[in-house]
């Protein structure tokens, strides 16, 4: 039996009996389809100011729509298999290829998810190996590793170094974070760009905390499409084109 096999027969085996009288406590559930499986649940705690009491109610929303809401304070987000307790399997790995290969794919959505709401493009073993709720996976290194594998396969990482000790994650593709800055230094009226005013002037920028080789590819990029013009290729130094 494969892993998602595994996932449905506990859904519907363990689907909890509610009270019809019980009011729900759910405020949003999104119906989009073939995406949302692959979504991560996010809990949000939002105070509706409606009295003295302060009134929370909880919603499940993804990282995508989370992004809307100011007002929520998201400190961290779960897979939707949930945690060990609720989905144990999901935690050790697969001694079958074929289910490892699945494993890998679901565990590797999750991690673009959460490097992204983290706001992490490089990640290490040692930080992997502490992290809810990787830390809770039994095989720790080799599930970094199945994991990593499986999205270079998908060509949406890299491995840094012959160890495999560090994954590049690319949950948003060079070309986006190259619009982004092109944009920005119109906007801005900062049209003169070099990696390393980028990486310590401009550091409240997303794009300041992309590795510094990233923000040299992307000045290169500006280039090829005929945005920038090189000032210092060596140094990564453009200007922009108006």
């Amino acid at each position: 039996m494969g892993v998602k096999e595994r996932q449905r027969e506990k859904k519907e085996t363990e689907k909890p009996v509610k009270d019809a009288a019980e009011p729900s406590t759910v405020t949003e559930q999104t119906t989009d389809s073939d995406d949302s499986a692959h979504m991560p649940e996010i809990v949000v705690e939002v105070d509706d100011g409606s009295n003295a009491t302060d009134t929370i109610e909880t919603a499940v929303v993804g990282p995508r729509q989370m992004m809307g809401t100011e007002a929520a304070a998201v400190t961290e987000i779960v897979p939707r298999w949930g945690n060990i307790g609720e989905a144990e399997w999901m935690y050790n790995i697969p001694t079958r290829s074929q289910d490892l290969v699945l494993w890998a794919e679901e565990w590797g959505d999750f991690l673009l998810e959460w490097t992204e709401f983290e706001k992490i493009h490089v990640l290490s073993v040692s930080s992997f190996i502490s992290k809810p709720p990787f830390k809770d996976i039994l095989g720790k290194v080799k599930a970094f590793r199945s994991i990593g594998n499986s999205l270079v396969g998908k060509e949406v990482a890299a491995w840094l170094g012959r160890n495999r000790e560090q994954l590049r994650v690319y949950w948003r593709p060079l070309e986006e974070w190259a619009d982004l800055v092109y944009r920005w230094a119109l906007d801005s009226g900062i049209l003169r760009l070099d990696v390393k005013s980028l990486v310590i002037q401009e550091a409240e920028q997303d794009f300041s905390k992309l590795p510094e080789e990233d923000i040299h590819r992307i000045m290169a990029l500006l280039v090829e499409r005929g945005f920038a013009e090189w000032i210092d290729k060596k140094a990564g130094a453009i200007v922009v084109k108006v």
